[in-house]
C-alpha cells in the first residue's frame, strides 16, 4: 500500500518528516471508531478548526469520519461565528479543535449560544487545561475528549477531565515505563515497535497513567541543568501569570527568558506599573518561594532558573496545530517590541475593540523623545498589525496602510482604544485616547 509523509509539530525543534503507511492509518481510524462508540453512534457531522494536513486531522477530519460513516464540513472553522454557521447548517455537530481555539472561543459571549448542538468536543495538538475543560462543560454540557498521541506513534490514549485527570490507553496499545522515566509504547499503529516518546509518565493502575511533562526539556543555564516545565510551572503558581512558557536564547550564554500571559491582577499592576517592576515582583515572590525549601541547594538553583527576560503577551504564540513552539517563544523573545497591556478585549467576526496601554518604561518610548517620551506611529501600526491577527485570522501578513492620518500624541501610560473592522479584504482601523482619534487608516494585503 502507499505511503503518507506528514510533519511532526516541532513543539521542541525543527519538524520531521514522518512516514506512515497507509494500512496503519486505516487501521488507526478504524480503531478510533470503535473505541469511541458514545463520539460516532450518533453519526453526526463533524465540524473542525483543523487541517488534515498534520496526523490529527488526517485521523480524525478524514479518516475516523469515513469509517464512520459520518459527514465532515469542509470548511475550516476559525470562529464561534462559524461555528454558529455550522449549527445553522447541520443542526447538531462533533466538534474536533485543539485546547487553543477553546481558550479563545470561551471568550466569546455568544459561545454559549452552541449548547445543544455540539454533541461532542474532541481536542488534541496539546493539554487541555482543567480549568479550560470544566468551563467547555458549563457553557456546552459535554466534556471534552482528549487525545493523547503523535505523528511517530499514532493514538495512545484518551481522558475526559470531568471522570478522572488520568489516561487510559485505547485498546490494542501497551505502555511501560522506559530507563530515565520516559514512557515507551507499543502500538500497531506506530513507525516502529516500541516507541519511546519524549514524556514522562507514571502508572497508576495497568492501563492508565499520568504524564509528567517533556523529558526533552532541560537546558543548562549558569553550569545548572533547568527542566523549563520546572520554570513553567513556578510561574503559573504566581498571582500575576495565567499561562508561561519559557525559552533558552542567546548564542553566547545561554539565558531564559519568559512569554507571560498576565492574569487579570497582572494586567492591573503592569497598567499601572513599570515591566522593570513587575519583572521584581515575579523575580523575588518565586525567590521567596524557593528560598523557604528544606533543601539549601534550591535557592542557588533557583537563580540560575528564573527568566532573565520576560515578555507579557495578551496569547501564548500558538501555531495552527494549537502547539507553542520552542521557535515561536524564541522568536517572541528576540522581539524589541513588547506588547502594550491589554485591559479589554472584544471580538466578533468583523469587529475587535480592545483597550490597550503601554507602560512608561516600554522599549517603544525609548529615544522618543528624552524629555517628552510620545509612542511613535510605527509602534502604533506594529501594534495595530499584532493584535488584528490574533483576532482575524485573514489579516494579512504584509499590510499597506491606506488613508493614514497621525492626530495625537500618545503619552506613556494612556488607556489607547483600539478597534478595527473586517470589510472582506480591507481593514479600517483606529485607535483613539479619551475619545480623541490618534490614528486611523486602512490595512490591505500588499500586491505581490
Amino acid at each position: 500500500m502507499a505511503d503518507v509523509l506528514f510533519g511532526t509539530s516541532g513543539s521542541t525543534g525543527a519538524s520531521k518528516p514522518i512516514v506512515r503507511t497507509e494500512a496503519s492509518l486505516s487501521s488507526d481510524a478504524a480503531a478510533l471508531v470503535a473505541a469511541f462508540p458514545d463520539v460516532w453512534g450518533g453519526r453526526h457531522a463533524v465540524v473542525a478548526t483543523i487541517r488534515p494536513e498534520h496526523m490529527y486531522g488526517a485521523l480524525w477530519r478524514v479518516r475516523a469520519p469515513a469509517a464512520a460513516g459520518c459527514a465532515v464540513d469542509p470548511a475550516v472553522v476559525l470562529s464561534v461565528e462559524e461555528l454558529l454557521a455550522a449549527k445553522a447548517r447541520h443542526g447538531v455537530f462533533l466538534l474536533v479543535t485543539t485546547p487553543s481555539f477553546l481558550d479563545k472561543a470561551l471568550l466569546h459571549p455568544d459561545f454559549t449560544a452552541l449548547r445543544g448542538a455540539v454533541a461532542d468536543v474532541v481536542t488534541s495538538g496539546s493539554l487541555l487545561r482543567a480549568a479550560t475543560s470544566a468551563a467547555v462543560e458549563e457553557a456546552l454540557g459535554v466534556s471534552p475528549l482528549e487525545i493523547y498521541g503523535s505523528t511517530e506513534a499514532g493514538t495512545i490514549a484518551w481522558r475526559r477531565q470531568a471522570r478522572t485527570s488520568e489516561w487510559t490507553l485505547v485498546d490494542g496499545v501497551s505502555a511501560r515505563i522506559a530507563e530515565g522515566g520516559a514512557l515507551q509504547v507499543d502500538s500497531p499503529y506506530a513507525v516502529s515497535r516500541p516507541w519511546t516518546m519524549g514524556d514522562g509518565a507514571r502508572f497508576v493502575a495497568p492501563r492508565r497513567f499520568e504524564l509528567l511533562g517533556r523529558l526533552d526539556r532541560r537546558v543548562k543555564i549558569l553550569e545548572r541543568y533547568v527542566s523549563l516545565p520546572d520554570v513553567e510551572r513556578a510561574l503559573e503558581t504566581h498571582p500575576f501569570a495565567e499561562r508561561a512558557v519559557v525559552a533558552a536564547y542567546g548564542d553566547a550564554v545561554a539565558r531564559l527568558g519568559a512569554v507571560v500571559v498576565l492574569s487579570a491582577e497582572g494586567r492591573e499592576f503592569l497598567a499601572r506599573s513599570t515591566y522593570a517592576e513587575t519583572c521584581r515582583r515575579f523575580r523575588e515572590d518565586l525567590l521567596a518561594n524557593r528560598a523557604g525549601s528544606p533543601d539549601p541547594a534550591m535557592a542557588d538553583e533557583s537563580r540560575a532558573a528564573f527568566p532573565r527576560r520576560f515578555r507579557f503577551v495578551r496569547e501564548l504564540p500558538f501555531n495552527p496545530q494549537g502547539k507553542v513552539t520552542s521557535a515561536a517563544v524564541r522568536a517572541v523573545l528576540a522581539e524589541r517590541f513588547a506588547e502594550p497591556v491589554v485591559t479589554a478585549w472584544r471580538v466578533s467576526a468583523d469587529a475587535l475593540s480592545a483597550t490597550l496601554a503601554f507602560p512608561p518604561d516600554s522599549e517603544c518610548f525609548r529615544g522618543h523623545f528624552p524629555e517628552f517620551p510620545v509612542l511613535p506611529g510605527v509602534a502604533q501600526l506594529h501594534a495595530v498589525c499584532r493584535f488584528a491577527r490574533q483576532a482575524f485570522p485573514d489579516y494579512p501578513e504584509t499590510a499597506t496602510f491606506r488613508k493614514l492620518k497621525f492626530r495625537r500624541i500618545v503619552r506613556p501610560g494612556e488607556a489607547i482604544s483600539l478597534s478595527v473592522e473586517r470589510e472582506g479584504g480591507r481593514f479600517p482601523f483606529s485607535l483613539a485616547v479619551a475619545g480623541a482619534v490618534c490614528a486611523s487608516g486602512v490595512a490591505e494585503r500588499t500586491a505581490p
